[in-house]
């Protein structure tokens, strides 16, 4: 680690209680080598925010992802300056902030936009292993142990290529996108500390189901998971998350967050119902974030951004819609 990203990670520590690794300097490269330029702003008073912006013609971006830290009223406007100086079109923020900062985004002409980052997550307090299986729901305690008696292991590792495998499942299954291989393997390059966790089948080894986790602050992150739904009477799926999870743990790691469910209000329609049900029997706290917001600085410009995100949004539907 360079000494910029030793000082930049240090400072955002003292600013989050955890500090949100979507604001550290390792996620910014990880952005920087996926398309966005990454600019790492300290504001007035204090406040930091690691920037992503993107160039469309004349209009540029900029994008701030659980971010400024601290997100408060004052480091909003700040931001808001800085924005308006370095000539950006529109201002993109998801807070790691309780709901109500909502309001606080509305009387500063906040626009509430399509979120990116989960709006709702669970986060599990961590305890010794045996201690944090008891508080599980049981029939994610059976799954857990009936995997464990069927001789279902799991390796911890980088296998960018197998959670592609198993994510390439999930696409199939919900007609929805997720990265390809190249993404996951500059979180596991990159990250300090990012591995995957794949649940195999015993005697014939094949793969069952593969969570990426990443650790920053004390804090661990399921990212990105997937299975293919084979042999779901081995509880791959199960032991996968229970490795990444006790995993934690031991690490000394203070909670996991889920990343990601379905807002509490949601009902069986909800097409996070599945996964929302799945992770709840893992315990945990329920939290929620005011998501994504938007300000337009130069509406002229703004336009061209908003016209090529349908463009990105409709060459992505053609490709999921490709046998």
């Amino acid at each position: 680690m360079s000494d910029d990203a030793a000082r930049w990670d240090a400072d955002l520590a003292g600013r989050g209680s955890p500090a949100p690794l979507l604001q550290s300097w390792a996620w910014g490269e990880v952005q920087s080598r996926s398309g966005w330029d990454v600019e790492r702003v300290r504001l007035p008073q204090g406040p930091m925010a690691s920037v992503q912006l993107r160039k469309v013609g004349p209009a540029r971006e900029a994008y701030v992802p659980r971010g400024p830290v601290p997100c408060t009223t004052d480091a909003l406007q700040a931001l808001v300056a800085w924005a308006r100086d370095a000539g950006i079109a529109r201002l993109v923020v998801e807070p790691e902030a309780p709901p109500e900062l909502s309001e606080v985004l509305t009387g500063k002409s906040f626009k509430r936009v399509a979120a990116t980052q989960p709006e709702h997550t669970r986060i599990l307090k961590l305890s010794p292993p045996e201690q944090l299986l008891a508080t599980f729901k049981h029939g994610r305690r059976y799954n857990i142990r009936t995997g464990e008696k069927r001789g279902v292991t799991v390796e911890e590792g980088h296998d960018a290529a197998e959670l592609a495998r198993q994510s390439a499942a999930v696409e199939r299954r919900e007609s929805i996108n997720l990265p390809d291989r190249r993404y996951y393997q500059l979180l596991l390059d990159l990250l300090p500390w990012c591995r995957t966790y794949t649940a195999r089948a015993p005697e014939t080894r094949e793969a069952l189901a593969t969570v990426l986790v990443a650790r920053h602050a004390g804090r661990a992150y399921s990212l990105f998971a997937g299975r293919s739904g084979a042999h779901r009477e081995l509880m791959g799926n199960d032991l996968a998350w229970w490795a990444a999870i006790s995993s934690a743990a031991e690490a000394g790691c203070t909670d996991f967050d889920l990343w990601g469910v379905p807002p509490p209000t949601a009902g069986r329609d909800h097409p996070w119902h599945g996964l929302g049900f799945f992770k709840s029997e893992f315990g945990g706290e329920e939290v929620a974030y005011p998501g994504a917001w938007a300000l337009v600085l130069s509406p002229g410009r703004a336009r061209l951004l908003g016209v090529e995100q349908k463009v990105r949004a409709y060459v992505r539907g053609l490709k999921r819609n490709i046998p």
